[in-house]
């Protein structure tokens, strides 16, 4: 049953999806699965308490955010918590309110539509998140809400460089980011990404398949052990 609370994303009109993407059948039973994973844990127990937060969500420590619009425009925030580069994908560019100094801002705009075609920027999310991640520099990828645009931008980069199906790096993100709700187009358009990805065989579709694993779960866990290293 899909909780009310994560129908952010536009109303989904199935003739529009059906239009714009000839979903199969398969496809679609696929799609209704994501759409019925119940919402559990206690990242989601502290969401449902607290909301989105003031704190963008660590995916994976020392490397990667996943927030809003808020965050990538929150100087402190990102000063304090070594951002380096930001991605926004959403449809307003913020980054006047930044310093191009100390930040490198990548803007790609788009709508949360399920007739947005999204896959056509995977190939250079995920080069530019790589490189970022080689350079051991830090990110942080948005879009309005951190829920829709940036979270399947997200999903992209854990299925290309961290070998996870859709369901693994669908698990391991809403862990993290309770909220997150791609729309039913951004869905397909990962699962179709996936069988690329099972074809060129950088993802193994079965139970082996590498997990990503990352024990930090909060701002406050991240930055005390950062504090211990420095020590």
């Amino acid at each position: 049953m899909i909780n009310p609370i994560f129908t952010c994303s536009p109303a989904v009109d199935d003739q529009t999806l059906s239009s714009t993407w000839l979903p199969t059948d398969e496809e679609l039973r696929r799609i209704k699965e994501f759409q019925e994973i119940e919402r559990k844990g206690d990242a989601y127990q502290q969401y449902l308490r607290f909301g989105s937060g003031e704190e963008p969500s660590i995916v994976l420590d020392n490397f990667l955010f996943l927030g809003n619009r808020v965050h990538g425009s929150n100087l402190n925030l990102l000063e304090r918590l070594q951002i380096k580069h930001i991605i926004n994908a959403g449809e307003i560019d913020i980054s006047e309110k930044l310093p191009h100094d100390r930040f490198d801002i990548i803007y790609i705009t788009m709508d949360d539509d399920i007739r947005t075609n999204i896959k056509q920027y995977f190939d250079r999310t995920n080069e530019l998140l790589h490189n970022y991640h080689m350079k051991n520099e830090r990110c942080l990828v948005h879009c309005a809400a951190g829920i829709s645009r940036s979270a399947t931008i997200v999903l992209a980069y854990l299925m290309k460089y961290h070998h996870n199906t859709l369901k693994d790096a669908f698990d391991y993100l809403l862990e993290k980011r309770p909220q997150i709700y791609p729309n039913d187009g951004f869905m397909l358009q990962l699962l179709r990404y996936e069988n690329e990805l099972i074809k060129s065989r950088e993802i193994v579709s079965t139970e082996e398949t590498t997990k990503v694993n990352n024990p930090i779960q909060t701002i406050q866990e991240f930055e005390k052990k950062q504090e211990n290293q420095n020590q």
